[in-house]
């Protein structure tokens, strides 16, 4: 099924691996501006000198960055609201691994999505480490053409965490190229 957001839109999340075709898509696009909050961290040990007023703390390292997404999602039609039923699957899809006798792929791991936004957050490599979507009393529903019921307005959450192949962080970070911005199309957030 064609996308009724074929346009690369300024946010999406694509899944490079194709894993996640089955759903009916491997990109998606936020059709309307979500709101992103991302939290940045350093890790820290404390050492109590004995007889002294003051902790003092060590440098563990740098924790991954989480990455927070409320987006809205309105469904006028059938065709938006098929895409929302295949993103539905594609969300959920991507906290799984693949499983099960007849899975020729079984074992591996849920797929490591590529995440997009304004030209701030470009290939990130992240996961999807939760996600809601509500089905609301306080508003209409749309019946589609498969028969499901979908809201015409809801709204996606997603908590997504970055991860980076410790091969690449090895090979290609300096804080210098991650400051002068030259790694921003690897995606270090």
């Amino acid at each position: 099924m064609a996308s009724p957001y074929a346009s690369e839109q300024p946010v999406y999340i694509k899944d490079p691996s194709g894993r996640l075709g089955p759903s009916g898509m491997t990109q998606f696009n936020f059709p309307y501006t979500p709101t992103i909050s991302t939290i940045a961290n350093a890790n820290y040990s404390s050492y109590d000198p004995t007889h002294s007023n003051f902790q003092q703390r060590a440098f563990e390292m740098a924790a991954n960055a989480e990455i927070s997404l409320t987006a809205p999602y309105v469904v006028e039609n059938d065709e938006q609201g098929e895409y929302l039923m295949n993103a539905l699957r594609f969300f959920r899809g991507a906290m799984k691994m693949n499983f099960g006798q007849n899975d020729p792929n079984r074992g591996l791991p849920p797929p490591i999505l590529r995440f997009y936004a304004y030209g701030i957050y470009e290939n990130v490599p992240v996961l999807i480490r939760d996600f809601t979507h509500n089905l609301d009393a306080d508003v209409d529903y749309l019946e589609l053409s498969s028969g499901a019921r979908v809201p015409v307005v809801s709204t996606l959450v997603m908590s997504l965490t970055t991860t980076y192949a410790p091969k690449n962080v090895r090979e290609e970070f300096t804080l210098q190229g991650y400051l002068s911005g030259q790694l921003k199309g690897n995606g270090y957030v």
